[in-house]
């Protein structure tokens, strides 16, 4: 599944886009990726 992750660094919040199992996994990936970002949210994206 697609997810979009939004993450809060230095005053901004801009999104990540991961393909994951589920949300937690979502979560965990954007975390590794950015360890100093705060996640706002993690929702699942429906692209056509």
């Amino acid at each position: 599944m697609r997810c979009e992750v939004k993450l809060y660094v230095a005053g901004r919040v801009y999104s990540e886009f991961v393909e994951a199992r589920n949300y937690q996994e979502a979560r965990q990936v954007a975390e590794v990726r950015n360890p100093h970002a705060k996640i706002m949210s993690v929702n699942a994206v429906f692209d056509k």
